[in-house]
């Protein structure tokens, strides 16, 4: 993704027969996926969802994602990976609340319905044909198939089907949370920090994390460093100390602290309980 060329779109896409499974992986740019024949499962922050066509899946930066192929089961799909900076534009002011919330509260896959997975199925052809094409007016094409992409998994995904329109948009205002999700596993980054990033106060950052999110710029980094974390002690073998510095903080003591006033456990415990060999701990 780091070697688009400027003016280019920063969107790659693929159709193609999945030959193997992967293991759990990450990476910083968004990415879509959407299953057109075959069946498998996705393991997504260590969450699994069975695959058949009409499976779709929309993972913002550093989600922790793999698959796992049948025995004698090929698997088809569309794979498009794109910078999450696309979908911040202020003509499409309502997307970035959608992917932060999706981000937080939301399960990022779900199965279409026949009719819209049809629908999505043939946009995603037209943008997978034009990415191969060299045609007049290539990149805004791309980009306008890739909205109507987004725009189609979000108006057809179970939990936000019932969403009105999101009111009060302050574009401007999204820019501090999209930062903070493209950048929470920087040691460095902190209120003043991306409050110098855009030329305000840090009373302006504050008072937007607030009225967006409900929570203060503090409440909203420890939540995506430990979602993370918890995604991390789910799927891997890594130490917790290793975890700790991983997602961003500058002790193991912090990152303890933290990880047990926001989930009521340690690490330890919790990584235990995911994986069924310790005592369950109550909720």
């Amino acid at each position: 993704m780091n070697k688009f060329k400027k003016g280019e779109l920063p969107l790659f896409i693929t159709h193609y027969p999945v030959g193997h499974g992967y293991p759990n992986h990450h990476h910083e740019f968004a990415e879509i996926s959407l299953v057109t024949g075959g069946q498998g499962t996705e393991i997504v922050n260590g969450v699994e969802h069975r695959l058949k066509p009409g499976s779709i899946c929309l993972l913002p930066p550093y989600h922790l994602h793999a698959l796992k192929l049948d025995a004698g089961q090929p698997l088809y799909k569309f794979c498009c990976m794109f910078d999450m900076n696309l979908m911040f534009q202020p003509e499409f002011a309502e997307v970035g609340p959608w992917l932060v919330k999706l981000s937080d509260e939301m399960t990022p896959f779900y199965d279409m319905p026949a009719e819209p997975f049809e629908t999505i199925k043939s946009v995603m052809y037209a943008l997978n044909a034009e990415f191969g094409a060299d045609t007049i007016g290539k990149q805004g094409f791309m980009r306008i198939k890739l909205l109507e992409t987004i725009y189609l998994f979000f108006r057809h995904h179970p939990g936000f089907a019932s969403l009105g329109q999101t009111a009060d948009l302050h574009p401007e205002e999204w820019d501090y949370v999209k930062y903070v999700n493209t950048h929470f596993m920087e040691e460095m980054i902190s209120l003043e920090e991306v409050a110098g990033k855009f030329g305000v106060s840090v009373f302006v950052v504050r008072n937007a994390f607030k009225r967006l999110l409900g929570k203060n710029f503090l409440e909203y980094l420890h939540q995506l460093r430990i979602r993370r974390a918890s995604s991390l002690l789910t799927a891997t073998d890594m130490s917790v100390a290793e975890i700790a510095y991983d997602v961003g903080f500058s002790s193991l003591r912090s990152f303890t602290r933290v990880f047990k006033e926001t989930t009521g456990m340690s690490a330890t415990d919790y990584r235990k309980r995911q994986a069924g060999t310790g005592e369950r701990l109550p909720d």
